[in-house]
């Protein structure tokens, strides 16, 4: 019989709890189903679409009723950041205190909530906040790659960057000796197929200084390679009429590589070799540099065989 007791004592009690616990769900449920009027503190950062070196440093932050349910309630205390971002591109600033309107912000403030939030109200009435004109210059982007290839294979065509130049902004004046942005160095090794990733601003050597974006997008474009020879007559310029010129050799070796797609289409008359006779008279040897005036845009790399001719000049 005392097994029996215990038996239903248990059974009782697990029905109980079962109907505690659905009672609290339910009373849960209803709750965050209710509509609740929040009151939230937001700090604005104000920017101008239009001219990125313009900032602003907003005095006040401003305090927020919002309308929302318990569901969007309770979220919103975990994962949302009370920053508002407002676009005021459209007003007249004067470059001393400005200060905007809540009613002029109003709209552009409550898209920015989301589905199921209504703005009720914002204050203070009026947002101060400061404008300071920066310095800015567009300088090219230096990627700063180490690369090595794997054997018979070369980069193909520049590094492409995405963007090749960016933006920098500073409070004073920026230094005429910035020329160029740096990245952090990557290094890329036995290469044997193209490859892309992000490279970041080096901000180390940037003192004070603001940058329009931390992070480039690079691709290098890996093909395989094959040499060839060719021999290509060599053309003499700037002989004066009153002279006979000889050069020798008259004909040029040329290795080259390129990559296996464009290697077939490559012709000798594609190269065009020259020696200027007005380096003759600086020349300490009397020989001249063999000069490549034309070669294909997809050779990769030219050697010439020999690079300097020897020059016989007589009178006529």
């Amino acid at each position: 019989m005392s097994v029996v007791r215990k038996y239903l004592c248990s059974k009782q009690i697990f029905v109980f709890l079962f109907f505690v616990s659905a009672a609290c769900t339910g009373w849960l449920m209803n709750k965050l189903s209710t509509d609740y009027l929040r009151t939230v503190s937001y700090h604005i950062d104000f920017y101008d679409s239009n001219d990125i070196r313009k900032i602003f440093n907003v005095e006040t932050d401003v305090t927020a009723q919002i309308n929302m349910n318990g569901f969007l309630a309770m979220r919103y205390n975990i994962t949302e950041q009370n920053i508002i971002k407002i676009d005021i591109s459209d007003k007249i600033l004067s470059k001393t205190k400005n200060f905007v309107l809540s009613s002029d912000i109003f709209q552009k403030f409550s898209e920015q909530l989301g589905d199921g939030k209504k703005l009720i109200s914002l204050s203070p009435d009026t947002v101060y906040f400061t404008r300071v004109d920066l310095q800015s210059k567009r300088l090219p982007v230096i990627p700063n790659l180490q690369l090595t290839f794997a054997s018979e294979y070369m980069q193909s065509g520049n590094t492409v960057l995405n963007p090749d130049s960016i933006w920098i902004t500073a409070e004073q004046n920026i230094p005429d000796s910035l020329t160029e942005i740096q990245c952090i160095a990557q290094k890329h090794e036995n290469l044997n197929k193209s490859i892309s990733g992000v490279l970041e601003i080096d901000l180390d050597k940037l003192n004070n200084i603001s940058v329009q974006q931390q992070k480039i997008q690079f691709k290098v474009n890996v093909e395989r390679y094959s040499e060839e020879r060719v021999t290509v007559p060599l053309q003499l310029t700037n002989k004066p009429d009153s002279l006979d010129v000889i050069i020798f050799p008259q004909d040029i070796e040329i290795k080259y590589r390129a990559n296996i797609t464009n290697l077939a289409k490559i012709k000798a008359n594609d190269f065009k070799l020259a020696v200027d006779f007005n380096d003759f008279e600086k020349s300490i040897s009397g020989n001249l540099k063999v000069k490549i005036d034309a070669k294909p845009q997809s050779v990769l790399k030219v050697d010439l065989y020999p690079c300097f001719v020897e020059v016989i000049v007589s009178k006529k």
